[in-house]
């Protein structure tokens, strides 16, 4: 059995994130358009993320980080990630891409084929992302996910830079 961790769709291949990958993350990492609305502010030097990217268990159960590249050309489009709260048994979903890979649906097929492979290998059944009420391209991925509406909240940026009003979504998955 393979022990690397696989996952595919139509156009897009998902492995464990890697401490060597820091390289190619500087494609979404260095740009602040990406960072608009996530919590973490963009890089400033493209070594930023080995403060972070060896303390990471490519093995864990709980906190999947896949970096996602395009199976025609090879090219890194982002990561995405699904990080299983125990206590509530909720997987939230997270992700990010290159900027010019906006728009390519990959994101919506990349995060399906993701969820589905935690509903087969962890068991997952209930899904929640947040996104800030006025990002309107991630409220689309989360409804073409199959996502509810579930509450407003807010979040606050971690350098305390903005604070945006948010929706969660939710999704659970059924027995079949």
């Amino acid at each position: 059995m393979n022990d690397q961790e696989i996952v595919e769709s139509e156009r897009l291949i998902m492995r464990r994130l890697m401490p060597e990958d820091y390289k190619v993350m500087t494609a979404w990492d260095m740009d602040e358009r990406v960072y608009k609305y996530l919590l973490g502010s963009a890089c400033k030097t493209p070594e930023e993320p080995l403060a972070w990217l060896p303390k990471k268990d490519p093995t864990s159960k709980v906190n999947i980080l896949m970096l996602v590249s395009e199976k025609e050309d090879g090219h890194a489009v982002g990561i995405y990630a699904l990080n299983h709260d125990v206590e509530r048994d909720v997987w939230s979903l997270s992700y990010v891409n290159r900027y010019d890979d906006w728009g390519k649906g990959y994101t919506v097929e990349g995060m399906k084929a993701l969820m589905e492979h935690a509903v087969k290998a962890y068991g997952a059944r209930m899904f929640e992302g947040e996104c800030a009420k006025e990002n309107i391209g991630s409220r689309r991925v989360m409804e073409k996910l199959g996502m509810v509406y579930d509450h407003s909240s807010s979040y606050t940026k971690s350098d305390g830079s903005a604070t945006f009003e948010s929706d969660v979504f939710t999704l659970t998955v059924s027995d079949n």
